[in-house]
């Protein structure tokens, strides 16, 4: 039975979106009004919506705060796990739903954990006749510790729910927190006994549980959503593993058609702008440049869509369409019209 702990999260500075996905989705069913929550984030809520986006650990706890305060939600990380459960666990859900037994669907919890958008770490370890699953946070969650860790292990008790309807495998849980107002959500969604203000954040359930079969047991489905995890996880350890020049590629392009600076560079890294400026010296590319590369490689991907020269110009930020046309010709020694026609031609 091929049981691990997760892919720890330390030294990841990008994170999936998917907290952030499922926050929007259930502010727009309670008719919340989120947008305010994102002005100063530097994140386009589009692309959180499609998940197509990162986000660091920072604009994450900024945006859930903003939430938090605005509609005095303390227990939002209980309302999150509980309802938007399967919906934050994305692919990967679907990857454990898929498995032949829990053993299984626990193994591949652990093993792609980091593309869930959780930032926690999560160890499993058998006792006897006890699994124990203990979640630590490898960063300070501060006044948000009570969240992450309820959105987790309310997202895991929604897992369960659906991979084995009826159960009653949970036998207890400890949180490093104190209590709250709340404590009859706690039992109603875990439905065991709870000890809070403890050393440790631990979920203990049956290790029979770990034997039992799966209702939507599926090899096929099983293989697509597998190599899609595989996917989504390469593309995570790339961006928090590569150089400063391809993180500031990902970031400038990412918020298009706003003008990232180096200075919100900088803090959304956690360094000096100095430093920064050090470090892409190194690389042999300044930040100026890196943005030149962005945009004309962004125009001439536009260029080769049914959109008009205007359109493009203002999803490249351009304020107007002539500094596009002046930019795109200095980069490239064509006006873009004539880089848009010879598209067509070889495409004819």
């Amino acid at each position: 039975m091929p049981i691990r702990s997760s892919d720890k999260n330390d030294q990841q500075q990008f994170i999936p979106p998917t907290i952030l996905a499922s926050l929007i989705h259930y502010a727009e069913q309670q008719q919340w009004d989120y947008a305010a929550w994102f002005q100063n984030s530097g994140l386009d809520i589009a692309q959180i919506q499609q998940t197509q986006a990162v986000v660091s650990f920072s604009q994450l706890c900024d945006v859930v705060g903003q939430a938090m305060t605005t509609y005095q939600q303390p227990d939002l990380g209980l309302k999150l796990g509980s309802s938007e459960g399967l919906i934050s666990m994305g692919i990967l859900g679907f990857a454990m739903q898929s498995c032949k037994t829990v053993a299984d669907a626990l193994d591949i919890a652990l093993r792609y954990h980091r593309i869930s958008g959780s930032v926690l770490n999560i160890d499993f370890s058998i006792h006897a006749d006890l699994c124990e699953l203990e979640v630590t946070e490898p960063y300070p969650c501060n006044e948000l510790k009570a969240f992450f860790y309820d959105e987790l292990f309310s997202s895991i008790i929604t897992c369960l729910n659906a991979m084995l309807g009826d159960h009653n495998d949970v036998i207890s849980l400890e949180l490093s927190y104190l209590a709250s107002e709340y404590q009859q959500q706690y039992n109603d969604i875990f439905g065991c006994p709870i000890q809070f203000n403890s050393d440790k954040n631990i979920m203990r359930f049956s290790s029979s549980m770990l034997q039992r079969s799966l209702k939507n047991y599926s090899p096929a489905n099983y293989a697509t959503a597998i190599q899609i995890c595989e996917q989504a996880l390469k593309e995570i350890d790339r961006l928090n593993q590569v150089g400063y020049v391809h993180l500031l590629d990902h970031l400038i392009e990412q918020h298009l058609p706003e003008r990232f600076e180096m200075q919100q560079a900088a803090e959304q890294l956690h360094i000096s702008e100095r430093h920064l400026r050090r470090q892409l010296l190194l690389e042999g590319l300044s930040f100026q440049q890196i943005r030149q590369n962005v945009l004309e490689r962004k125009a001439k991907q536009l260029l080769g869509q049914n959109l008009s020269m205007s359109e493009i110009s203002l999803q490249l930020g351009f304020s107007e369409l002539r500094e596009f046309r002046r930019a795109f010709k200095r980069w490239t020694g064509q006006a873009p019209s004539v880089y848009k026609q010879e598209i067509i031609l070889l495409n004819a």
